[in-house]
């Protein structure tokens, strides 16, 4: 997770509940145990922007400058650099 220069080492207070996390380049995802996602560190290409109302989601990635997230449906939400 890096020298925490981005604020990736800045777990959000309160952070309870997590299921899983995942790092990506400069920030950070936790997955928690009601099925969404909180993000945290640097947030220069939009990494960091949750899409609103995302829920239901078994597994979560992170990339260079992008957050994925797989929903319980099958289906994947990416958001940041290439979404």
């Amino acid at each position: 997770m890096g020298d925490g220069h981005y604020g990736q080492l800045a777990v959000p207070a309160g952070l309870s509940d997590v299921t899983a996390i995942a790092a990506g380049g400069y920030h950070c995802l936790a997955l928690k145990r009601d099925k969404t996602v909180v993000a945290w560190g640097s947030n220069g290409v939009g990494q960091l922007a949750v899409p609103a109302g995302l829920s239901d989601v078994i597994a979560i990635a992170g990339g260079n400058g992008e957050s994925l997230a797989l929903r319980s449906d099958g289906t994947v939400v990416a958001w940041g650099a290439y979404s």
